[in-house]
């Protein structure tokens, strides 16, 4: 037995530990790594994709007849039986052989792909990859050449057709074991219409997923006849280099932005990015179009003065600029995220216990509110959201069921995202 005066019994309160769903991303591969399918790698710097890159397979034959060209390779090339992915040949002689081109599985070591003109006999076989190879790494370029703040995850689907990419993707989607928020997808799905009917398969409002696709002039009609919340959509310039993907600049921007009081959500469109070629040939219908339908592209500040590359228009194919979408999903994460640990914590509290009572109901309108209020000083919600809540005695008598199961829906507020300036409009007059 204690011979202490006093007892002191102590309960703890745990703050909840932010969630970090809006920066996490995946760059999508299909066969451009050494993991296994189905699995995923954190990235911390363009290194750290290097190591896990596939390395070119070696040729030991290549042949031209009747405009099909037959490769034979020193390894088994990656092309799953049946299929015809793209594959990329470099380092031929003749140069002829090189390039990019539809490959059909033929064994686990050849592979055909049509080729037009003869090249010649070959004198050195060269080299084959996957394009998911240099695709990949190509997202990481660009990725990576934005900064060094922002981590990004790669996820490797297998080598196969956009088709089964997509496929396996959306299976992935609907039961994760981690949670993406954003998806920077291959260059091929384009034009897959599997792709799209992904894509549409997330404009809930409550979906917090978001898929980055590359189009072009054009083929971007696949993705605009009807506007798709979940899709944001990049042209890339024709002149880009192919170590670029421009696509990724906006997707670091994105993932990149981590809202706090000396940290405010700033406007995707005109924000600087580095290492991507500007579209300059657009002409200005073509512009016009394009803003219509939802796309992006790379830019200059030259109008300003300026000589940056930067982002234009930064909507999604709803034609909400990011902003808006950025700051509903926040809303919705962070009141989820304060709300539910304010009531595991009033359950662990004998001493000022949550109850569901009028007492209870206001501490969680109080909670919500300085939730709302962050969200305005962090520079995503317009001023004025005030957070109501239906009294409780109101409440129970309008649905006596819900007391019962300790159900609570009478909590609400209208929000107002912030948008950037996209066009002003002055008048002079002489």
């Amino acid at each position: 037995m204690s011979n202490a005066i006093v007892d002191c019994e102590v309960f703890e309160e745990v703050a909840p530990t932010p969630s970090l769903l809006m920066q996490t991303g995946a760059l999508v591969s299909q066969g451009g790594t050494t993991l296994t399918a189905g699995t995923y790698s954190f990235l911390t710097q363009l290194a750290d994709l290097t190591a896990i890159t596939k390395s070119p397979i070696t040729i030991t034959s290549i042949v031209w007849a009747s405009n099909v060209v037959t490769v034979v390779t020193a390894a088994a090339h990656g092309i799953p039986s049946g299929d015809t992915v793209q594959g990329v040949i470099s380092g031929s002689v003749p140069s002829g052989y090189d390039g990019t081109f539809p490959c059909t599985y033929v064994s686990s070591t050849s592979f055909t792909y049509p080729l037009a003109s003869n090249p010649g006999t070959e004198t050195t076989a060269g080299f084959f990859e996957l394009n998911a190879v240099p695709e990949l790494t190509a997202m990481g370029n660009t990725f990576f050449g934005q900064g060094a703040v922002q981590g990004v995850y790669v996820y490797e689907l297998g080598p196969g057709t956009p088709a089964q990419g997509v496929a396996l993707l959306s299976t992935y989607i609907a039961s994760p074991t981690l949670r993406f928020y954003r998806y920077l997808c291959p260059m091929e799905w384009d034009t897959e219409p599997t792709a799209v009917t992904l894509a549409k398969q997330y404009e809930s409002t409550t979906s917090k997923v978001y898929f980055h696709q590359t189009t072009t002039l054009a083929t971007y009609s696949t993705w605009t006849t009807l506007p798709i919340k979940s899709m944001y959509l990049t042209m890339q310039s024709p002149s880009a280099p192919s170590a670029e993907f421009s696509a990724a600049a906006d997707f670091y921007q994105m993932l990149a932005t981590s809202p706090g009081p000396v940290s405010l959500v700033a406007p995707l469109s005109f924000r600087y990015v580095s290492g991507v070629t500007p579209y300059s040939a657009l002409t200005g219908p073509q512009i016009t179009a394009a803003t219509t339908a939802g796309l992006n592209w790379i830019g200059t500040g030259a109008e300003g003065g300026i000589s940056n590359t930067l982002i234009i228009n930064g909507q999604y194919g709803d034609l909400n600029p990011f902003n808006y979408w950025y700051s509903v999903d926040w809303a919705q994460v962070q009141c989820d995220l304060n709300l539910s640990n304010y009531i595991i914590n009033g359950s662990n509290s004998p001493t000022n216990p949550v109850y569901f009572d009028q007492p209870g109901i206001n501490g969680g309108q109080k909670v919500l509110q300085q939730t709302i209020n962050n969200g305005i000083a962090f520079g995503m919600i317009n001023a004025g959201a005030t957070v109501t809540a239906v009294p409780f005695s109101t409440y129970v008598a309008a649905n006596p069921g819900d007391y019962s199961i300790g159900r609570y829906a009478g909590y609400a507020v209208t929000i107002v995202p912030k948008r950037g300036f996209k066009k002003i409009v002055f008048y002079i007059t002489a």
